[in-house]
């Protein structure tokens, strides 16, 4: 969701840089390794024991969450959400649910039927478990179902779980991505053309 619906990008990683920083963490390396992943996951890597705890991360995201400078939809996301069925689509998001709620009423997109979040797992992404969730959810067989991502972690999440994916180019390089897996890269929904004919959805690139 962050940085594929919602690009919180710039303002995330401001925040992750000064309390890494604080905590004597080697912020370039943290960076490289924040998007696409639960926010205690990133704690428990590279944060001191003392750090490792849900209170911890939730205190991280509670701070952050309703900072909204540099927050907006990824280009042309309004229009490919609005193209779709609500039943058709779902969020599946390394995030917790109250940030992904947030983020997305923040820039005015509908909650989807289906949020699959962090709590909602055992294991985060790069595990495909999340994203096969999401396909049960919807009542779709994964190699039926498009996956838009722009981390890493996400791609490899996606690849797995045997979807197509699609990568957009928000938070992460382009060599990085392909790299990950990702079948196709746009640098974001402007390069999209959906449509919903009901029993079935055509997308182009």
């Amino acid at each position: 969701m962050d940085g594929t619906l919602v690009d919180t990008t710039a303002c995330v990683e401001k925040a992750w840089r000064a309390i890494g920083a604080k905590h004597g963490v080697d912020v370039d390396q943290l960076i490289k390794n924040v998007h696409g992943r639960p926010t205690l996951d990133t704690v428990k890597e590279f944060f001191p024991n003392t750090c490792h705890t849900s209170e911890f991360a939730k205190a991280f995201e509670l701070n952050l969450v309703n900072v909204t400078e540099g927050v907006h939809g990824v280009p042309g996301v309004h229009e490919a959400v609005a193209a779709v069925d609500k039943n058709k689509w779902a969020v599946v998001t390394a995030a917790s649910k109250m940030w992904a709620q947030t983020r997305i009423g923040q820039v005015g997109l509908p909650l989807p039927k289906t949020l699959i979040a962090a709590e909602d797992v055992t294991n985060g992404k790069p595990n495909p478990e999340g994203y096969l969730r999401g396909a049960s959810a919807l009542g779709q067989e994964p190699k039926n179902v498009v996956i838009f991502e722009d981390a890493v972690n996400g791609v490899k999440a996606g690849v797995a779980s045997g979807a197509t994916v699609i990568a957009v180019l928000t938070s992460t390089s382009r060599s990085d991505l392909v790299a990950a897996g990702a079948h196709h890269i746009v640098d974001d929904f402007t390069k999209i053309n959906i449509v919903d004919h009901g029993d079935h959805i055509n997308l182009t690139i």
